[in-house]
């Protein structure tokens, strides 16, 4: 039996490359591109076919409050994609809007999205640094001259004295 050709791997600085080398004693013909994991594409999520209850349950905000969101920060986000399979700006806001209100890792929402773990990372600090360019018209305190009335109105909800705000928030263990 005659060897030809033989791949041969090589390591330099920590980068693995495998070269596929030609008649023996010949010079090596070029490098062999080796795809680790071939391209998987998941199924994008989608507003409109949830139920209310559902959309409520997940992303902790009715349709309407989503679409005028997603509406606000698209000029933002339509402006980070760079590459023809960009990620819709409605999927990026669901997605981020799930992570921030359930809490778990990103992995997970990234496979709830569709996407790959450093793709939704990548949203994620996009669509946060949206959200904070239209902070002031979602976030806003009383005026000192409302103070004893949210007070007063808040002591009726839960008999607790002199508060002025609350946050919904969600505890992960």
């Amino acid at each position: 039996m005659v060897v030809t050709s033989a791949v041969v791997r090589t390591v330099t600085a920590g980068v693995h490359r495998h070269w596929l080398l030609g008649p023996i004693g010949h010079r090596p013909l070029g490098h062999v591109r080796r795809w680790r994991h071939p391209p998987v594409y998941r199924p994008l999520v989608d507003l409109s076919t949830m139920e209310e209850r559902h959309v409520i349950i997940t992303y902790r905000l009715d349709r309407a409050t989503i679409q005028e969101l997603c509406t606000q920060l698209e000029p933002d986000l339509m402006s980070a994609i760079r590459h023809p399979i960009g990620i819709p700006p409605q999927v990026q806001v669901l997605s981020v809007l799930h992570f921030l209100a359930s809490g778990p890792f990103q992995t997970t929402v990234a496979i709830a999205s569709g996407m790959s773990q450093p793709m939704f990372s990548n949203i994620l600090s996009r669509v946060l640094s949206a959200l904070l360019k239209h902070m002031q018209s979602y976030i806003v305190f009383p005026q000192v001259e409302d103070l004893p009335t949210v007070k007063g109105d808040f002591y009726g909800l839960g008999h607790i004295p002199n508060i002025i705000g609350a946050i919904d928030g969600t505890h992960v263990a």
